[in-house]
């Protein structure tokens, strides 16, 4: 099995980027995670820009965007490749994802989170930054993710900052922010704690009720990599 218990983050070549592209730190999702279990809410989601009441700690500045609900083959391939899930698995792990132009490089890139006993563990889900102009290649992975995610407005390093919720594990809630250095993003599990986040502006993606999601069904899965 290519991933067990850790993930390893993989980038493309700055030269297909124009930003981040390299190696972040071992994954802490577990891979067939006997602790996985759905998430428990109760409001629902639309397909649309919108205000999200769940989001509440989202700062003013900040646009909320739901995900894509358009099934992605190509994606639920890359995802079903990149972590090596089997087919049996495919109908009970999820998936979201958004357009977003991290590198501001003028076109738009994917990020996408996943949700399943191969991706999940109790400190959050596995996230994708893949290109889709290059075959759904497979620009970085992420652990220890927590949707909505802000795309910062603030760039370093040749990309948008990542600020987002960081919990689970027996740890406080806390706000991060990855930036991008050496052409690679800081890892979420000791990535930059944001003290005070009232003031960050940018456009928080992926702002769907998940939980709610699970009850009603309103998801994709990887079933769609048969697409």
């Amino acid at each position: 099995m290519k991933k067990q218990v850790q993930i390893t983050a993989l980038f493309l070549t700055a030269l297909l980027l124009g930003g981040c592209g390299a190696t972040n730190s071992p994954s802490e999702s577990a891979q067939s995670n006997p602790e996985y279990s759905e998430p428990e809410g109760s409001a629902s989601a639309s397909a649309k820009d919108t205000e999200n009441l769940l989001n509440d700690w989202l700062p003013q500045g900040v646009k909320q965007v739901m995900a894509e609900t358009e099934p992605l083959p190509e994606l639920a391939r890359a995802i079903v490749e990149e972590y090596e899930i089997p087919e049996e698995e495919w109908a009970n792990t999820k998936y979201y994802y958004n357009y977003v132009d991290l590198n501001d490089d003028g076109t738009d890139e994917i990020f996408a989170v996943v949700i399943g006993p191969y991706t999940s563990g109790t400190g959050g889900d596995s996230g994708m930054w893949l290109i889709p102009y290059a075959g759904m290649a497979v620009s970085q992975t992420f652990t220890l993710i927590r949707t909505p995610i802000i795309i910062s407005d603030t760039m370093t390093g040749g990309a948008h900052d990542l600020i987002f919720q960081r919990s689970g594990g027996g740890g406080e809630t806390e706000y991060v922010r990855l930036t991008c250095s050496d052409g690679t993003y800081s890892n979420p599990s000791d990535a930059e704690v944001v003290e005070d986040i009232s003031k960050v502006e940018g456009t928080a993606i992926l702002c769907n009720d998940v939980a709610a999601d699970m009850e009603s069904g309103n998801y994709l899965t990887l079933e769609d990599a048969k697409g």
